[in-house]
């Protein structure tokens, strides 16, 4: 196993190299350079050029951003100059994170398990309606659908706001910034979901339904009450309701849109599974249905889903210009297009850099459980080694 890590990894950096080396010369490739927006007399546009470096040689402007990117230095933004580019996307990366980290997530969850209930329950009415919803949602325009969430929950119903990311009414008094908060919130997110993951294994140990469920459900009102309450001594929770409040539109749009592909995938998978002899073999040493569900046939067809969260998960950071735009949530989505619009190549190339160093961790560390999952290619990897 160890040294079939080793290969992926060495195979890997070799990857990243020639992804950087193609993602470098095609986005160089493009027609115009920085200045050419700038309205400057040809002397002061070629100083300009010189003090963004557009004047050295190609090969040595790829050398320097190369070596900058091994020492995890992603060059200054032509926009924000002098800012660095890993400054201008932690003032954005919490914003997505926040919102399309969450959705993405609990699209997930609600998918794989209304995959596993409508592949359990086939051929009736709530399979069919299930799949009707999923299909329609996955295959819906994002600004249509933001557009009549917006009509439907915000201007008819008014159950939620819906014009910006905060209500500057409650925020102008406040001496933190927008994004020191949603930084804390992410923090709180990610120890929330660890916790509740944890919760989920101890719970699993315990053999009865009911005492499983109970301390499911009392331990996660305890995570949740807990959050809450650091949140109160801390001064902000209010801050915390108010983006909350906020962000339930886009959210909610956000998994409407991802969550039918999820749905579909796990219901195909577990209609494969359910095939397979040892499920016939769990029925006739009297399992009830629950346990062969959850237990033998989910657990199996989950990893075929597992895969597609892990190689979608970067492209999280890439957020959805047009998600952004109908609900004024300015995060990385916008970020890209102004980079793209006004050929800022250090900043479009740090974004794009993360994503595929992201995706490529991700391709790595499906590849081990995959071999670590799977005893067929456990035993083809021992032959090999």
């Amino acid at each position: 196993m160890s040294r079939f890590i080793f290969r992926r990894v060495i195979r890997g950096v070799i990857a990243i190299i020639t992804f950087q080396t193609l993602l470098f010369f095609l986005i160089q490739a493009l027609p115009y350079d920085f200045t050419a927006f700038l309205v400057l007399e040809p002397t002061s546009r070629r100083l300009a050029q010189s003090d963004l470096g557009l004047n050295l040689p190609l090969w040595q402007q790829y050398l320097t951003w190369l070596g900058g990117f091994f020492r995890l230095d992603l060059g200054r933004s032509f926009l924000a100059w002098p800012t660095p580019v890993t400054t201008v996307l932690m003032g954005r990366a919490p914003r997505t994170l926040v919102l399309f980290l969450m959705a993405a997530v609990l699209a997930y969850v609600f998918g794989i398990w209304l995959g596993k209930l409508i592949a359990w329950r086939r051929g009736g009415f709530f399979e069919f309606s299930v799949t009707l919803a999923g299909v329609a949602s996955y295959t819906s325009f994002a600004p249509f659908l933001g557009f009549l969430m917006i009509t439907l929950f915000g201007w008819t119903l008014r159950w939620f706001p819906f014009h910006s990311m905060v209500d500057h009414n409650i925020w102008y008094r406040e001496s933190v910034t927008i994004d020191w908060v949603l930084i804390r919130m992410v923090i709180t997110i990610v120890i929330i979901l660890l916790c509740f993951w944890m919760l989920s294994w101890i719970a699993g140990q315990y053999k009865y339904r009911k005492w499983r469920q109970l301390l499911k459900w009392g331990g996660g009102l305890l995570i949740l009450g807990g959050a809450a309450l650091w949140w109160k001594q801390l001064g902000y929770l209010h801050l915390a309701i108010d983006v909350f409040d906020h962000m339930m539109l886009p959210m909610a749009s956000v998994i409407l849109l991802s969550f039918g592909e999820t749905m579909l995938l796990m219901r195909t998978t577990m209609l494969e599974t359910i095939e397979d002899e040892y499920v016939l073999t769990a029925r006739a040493k009297g399992l009830s249905e629950r346990t062969i569900r959850d237990h033998h046939v989910a657990r199996n067809a989950f990893l075929p889903v597992l895969s597609r969260l892990l190689l979608n998960l970067p492209l999280v950071l890439t957020g959805s210009l047009a998600i952004e735009l109908v609900f004024q949530w300015q995060a990385m989505g916008e970020l890209i297009f102004v980079a793209i619009d006004f050929q800022d190549i250090p900043l479009l190339l740090g974004i794009l850099s993360i994503v595929g160093v992201m995706a490529l961790i991700g391709h790595i560390i499906l590849d081990i459980l995959h071999v670590y999952l799977d005893p067929r290619q456990r035993f083809a990897e021992r032959s090999i080694s």
